[in-house]
């Protein structure tokens, strides 16, 4: 097959996943540029050792750029190999793996978490600011999601025991123990919330100024607002602070005290697992590296260890 034989099968391929309501987005340029590197390299097939080295030529692209870069080709070859098998290889699934880069989170210290607090009890009405304060106090005190936060219901929490019963993904139930001062709070926020809006009609803890479960999407724009108002410093490159990060804060400050306290990680991080409801601990070793004083103490109790055996 000649290099026009192959053009002439990649302008087939782009109008049948047209056809087939698949869209080419970047598909026409991308194959049309693998097609410009081989023709560079006298070849008129597609092998799998060409396909990769083209999907990693630009050197300051991500490895899941080169992955789908790769991904595109693969499916064009196999196309290609189904009308002529000796001009493309089918090149394997898995040859350049990437996973989702997952984002800087930002850690809230002691002092930012109490300015959140402030300026989320100085919303209006009071009820709305009652309840974002409270929410923000929640997820930082247990790590728990927004979701899990907002359909937790009144019987959730037992105040006797100081334990609230949360349901995670996928409908999986786990007892968090809370601390005295957190459910101090949630029993104070109780008594206020209904004192303005009364009992919900569908046991929700926390409520509207309409007495019904508050939307997610309204909390979130209610803590962008309160973010914005504390002035919190943002990184350059770094995403903005978000609800969702106070569970990441939790999760590295429990790391960080076990590491501090000498308690062994592993230990610690398979209790974390359960209590932040992780399908497995893998998720939740991925705090290691969320933090710089993190990475630091346990580096520097990988030294402490490598000293003790060395003296």
């Amino acid at each position: 097959m000649s290099s026009e034989d192959l053009r002439a099968r990649a302008a087939d391929y782009v109008a049948l996943r047209c056809a087939m309501t698949f869209q080419p987005r970047y598909y026409p340029r991308l194959i049309a540029d693998f097609l410009d590197y081989l023709e560079s390299q006298h070849v008129a097939t597609i092998s799998a050792h060409h396909a990769v080295v083209w999907a990693c030529l630009p050197q300051d692209a991500t490895p899941r750029w080169w992955s789908q870069r790769l991904a595109v080709i693969r499916s064009f070859a196999a196309h290609v190999n189904a009308h002529d098998p000796a001009a493309a290889d089918l090149i394997p699934a898995g040859l350049l793996r990437a996973r989702a880069q997952r984002g800087v989170p930002y850690l809230y210290t002691p002092v930012q978490l109490r300015a959140l607090i402030a300026h989320a009890q100085q919303l209006h009405p009071i009820v709305r600011g009652q309840t974002i304060a409270t929410i923000i106090g929640l997820m930082a005190a247990t790590g728990m999601r927004t979701g899990e936060a907002l359909a937790l219901n009144t019987t959730s929490v037992n105040f006797e025991r100081g334990t609230i019963l949360v349901v995670g993904k996928r409908g999986k139930q786990r007892l968090l123990p809370v601390h005295t001062t957190t459910m101090a709070a949630l029993a104070s926020y109780i008594d206020t919330s209904r004192r303005l809006v009364g009992a919900p009609s569908d046991d929700a803890f926390f409520v509207s100024l309409k007495g019904s479960r508050p939307a997610s999407s309204s909390v979130r724009d209610a803590f962008r607002t309160v973010a914005t108002a504390s002035s919190l410093p943002v990184v350059p490159g770094n995403r903005a602070p978000r609800l969702h990060d106070l569970r990441h804060t939790f999760a590295v400050n429990t790391l960080i005290d076990a590491h501090r306290a000498g308690v062994g990680v592993q230990a610690r991080i398979a209790t974390l697992a359960t209590y932040l409801g992780h399908a497995s601990p893998q998720n939740t070793y991925w705090y290691l590296s969320a933090s710089p004083e993190l990475l630091q103490l346990v580096n520097d109790r990988i030294e402490t260890h490598w000293q003790g055996n060395l003296s």
